[in-house]
């Protein structure tokens, strides 16, 4: 009987502690309960504040190339020059493109000249070729290419060294 004694006890103390800790899982059961639509509701927000920080990057995206477009066609302007004619301004987000017809080489060099002094950082003769249907006046048909430079970091200068016009024959 004496040795029951001492397993009673620690089954007693046993039960005692699984029902504090019974008693404990509920109470926590209770306040998740609670607190669920708060849980419920950061998560709502925080997938609301991440589409708008998406949308907010689209839009200073958008932003750029407008400001990139802007930028293009005040330097297509300026530039502007009597033997060029041209038949197609595109913009993708890297460059700028302008395509067109000049009656000589020279013509289209001194426009991508004409180019940088209005404002381009860079210029690239991307395609040229005589046309076949002119051929006989010297009629070249011409791709320019005006890479865009990145948008500048926060605390970044801004270089204000000449570009270079990369010109091929």
């Amino acid at each position: 009987m004496l040795g029951i004694l001492p397993v009673l006890a620690l089954a007693m103390r046993i039960d005692g502690q699984t029902d504090g800790i019974g008693m404990a899982n509920r109470l926590l059961a209770a306040e998740l309960h609670t607190l669920q639509p708060q849980l419920d509701q950061r998560a709502a927000s925080q997938s609301r504040i991440a589409h708008m920080q998406s949308r907010l990057a689209t839009l200073n995206d958008q932003a750029a190339l407008r400001a990139r477009a802007a930028s293009l066609l005040r330097a297509a302007s300026a530039a502007a020059l009597p033997e060029i004619r041209l038949y197609r301004i595109a913009l993708q987000p890297r460059a700028g493109e302008l395509r067109g017809h000049a009656a000589d080489v020279r013509d289209i060099q001194a426009y991508a000249n004409a180019l940088l002094h209005a404002g381009m950082e860079r210029v690239a003769i991307q395609d040229l070729r005589a046309t076949d249907r002119h051929a006989d006046d010297g009629r070249y048909d011409f791709t320019l290419s005006l890479p865009f430079s990145p948008p500048p970091l926060h605390g970044d200068r801004h270089d204000d060294r000449p570009a270079d016009a990369s010109v091929l024959p």
